[in-house]
């Protein structure tokens, strides 16, 4: 027993040593050692500082269909959306002096100077965004917005995309005031949020991820996530929709104008015939609420 207390007492002596240290080195962050970072990284190229932000912009001219691959915080904006300075600055996409930044047909992305820079091409009317190879093997000492993984925006014209198609290991997909004829997105990690989206086809597949889809969903929709919250409003009534949702553990809650109709929390699945749109939701840990429009 007393070995047993003697290891007791080491190991919380340790955590309070760990824990005094992570306040000290945030204090230290916060009261101006952030400089003497930046110091070290302009000497130290396997150092990034909490300084660090790039900023560059590709024309994309001629595209009918995105797909993007590889790590990164990705926006799909709209020209309701990308026109809008406000916004883009309320939401921290762009500070107010970089708005020159962002255009139609312009694809925008901010990274760390030394992470390198994805490839931004058109071929064939598809805009190929592969930021595979942005990579940073030292130590990054960003407390801030700098991740391992760049941001990305892309400014889509007033147009309906042919297709859509994201895949990659982490980052958040948000698309906003853009429509498609088909969409697929698969992300291991990572939330996703979709406003005022014209989806005409989606499939979504992801392992773990939080997801706040509003718009009008027609045509078959698909979505399979294993951890997450999922949140669907669409402007189509439910009758609309040949409806399959299921949880594994998690709630399932049916609604019309943001009013609660039925919320199945025993058998955590509801299943009902409409048309002429099928959506299909399965989740095996989390809640999923629907919301349609009452017609």
């Amino acid at each position: 027993m007393k070995q047993h207390s003697k290891l007791t007492r080491f190991f919380i002596v340790c955590s309070v040593i760990f824990f005094i240290g992570v306040i000290l080195t945030v204090t230290g962050l916060a009261t101006g050692g952030s400089k003497n970072i930046e110091k070290l990284a302009e000497h130290y190229d396997w150092i990034a500082s909490p300084g660090e932000r790039g900023i560059t912009t590709y024309k994309a001219e001629g595209f009918h269909s995105i797909e993007a691959t590889g790590d990164v915080d990705l926006w799909i904006l709209g020209s309701g959306y990308y026109g809008d300075s406000s916004w883009v600055e309320k939401e921290g996409l762009l500070e107010s002096t970089e708005m020159d930044s962002i255009a139609p047909n312009q694809v925008t992305v901010i990274c760390g100077d030394r992470m390198g820079q994805p490839e931004v091409t058109v071929e064939n009317g598809i805009l190929k965004i592969n930021s595979g190879l942005v990579d940073f093997s030292g130590i990054n000492l960003n407390l801030g917005e700098a991740t391992f993984y760049p941001r990305i925006l892309v400014c889509v014209p007033d147009q309906v995309l042919e297709s859509l198609n994201v895949s990659g290991q982490t980052g958040d997909v948000n698309i906003m005031g853009v429509g498609w004829k088909k969409a697929d997105v698969q992300v291991n990690t990572g939330d996703m949020t979709f406003e005022k989206v014209d989806s005409r086809g989606l499939t979504i597949d992801a392992d773990t991820s939080d997801m706040e889809l509003e718009g009008a969903f027609t045509g078959t929709t698909k979505i399979s996530t294993d951890t997450g919250d999922l949140d669907l409003t669409t402007s189509l009534a439910g009758k609309d929709y040949d409806l399959t949702a299921k949880s594994s553990v998690g709630d399932v809650k049916i609604m019309e104008d943001g009013k609660m109709v039925k919320e199945f929390e025993d058998e955590n699945e509801v299943s009902r015939k409409g048309g002429p749109n099928k959506m299909t939701i399965t989740t095996n840990t989390g809640d999923i609420t629907l919301n349609f429009m009452k017609k």
